[in-house]
């Protein structure tokens, strides 16, 4: 593995699609040394998905150097693993395995897949809880991210709110 590459986060469409909408993209950056974007998850949200949230905010990433763009080498794995999972996935978990990174998954199957692969799981709650341990968002903006989550639509149980908020105090 790539020592370069540890510090790194590969991240699926539905957290940059929900970071969109809630107007916290600019986090991502900030709470890794590299962050890595799917040429399938970029496909999805910036071209297929092109005037959609998180459409012109990724491309604006990427083209400001913020982001990597890159594809999995591993084309074998990727199609093994794109059988249950959507492509966006699939890469994702090809690309974290390749350079050893932290995968951000949202999908329950895609999660439960990576860790049986032995991939260290976060998800949109994980970073924006990293966001405010790293005092990028106060404690008041993580309430308030997770209600507006919540009114797009974004599934999170009450318990779920209610143990990240426990683990603030």
């Amino acid at each position: 593995m790539n020592s370069l590459h540890t510090r790194c986060t590969v991240v699926n469409s539905s957290v940059i699609i929900a970071l969109a909408e809630i107007g916290l993209m600019g986090i991502m950056a900030s709470l890794t040394a590299e962050v890595i974007i799917p040429r399938a998850v970029y496909e999805e949200v910036v071209v297929k998905g092109r005037g959609r949230p998180g459409s012109r905010e990724l491309e604006e990433l990427v083209h400001q150097g913020k982001v990597k763009l890159l594809a999995s080498r591993d084309q074998a794995l990727v199609k093994a693993l794109h059988d249950p999972l959507g492509l966006g996935e699939a890469e994702a978990i090809a690309l974290a395995i390749e350079y050893n990174c932290i995968v951000v998954l949202d999908d329950r199957i895609a999660r439960s897949k990576a860790k049986s692969m032995g991939l260290k799981v976060i998800g949109t709650i994980g970073l924006l809880r990293r966001a405010y341990d790293k005092g990028l968002i106060d404690k008041n903006k993580l309430i308030q991210a997770l209600k507006q989550l919540r009114e797009h639509g974004f599934r999170i149980s009450d318990e779920i709110v209610q143990e990240v908020l426990e683990k603030l105090e």
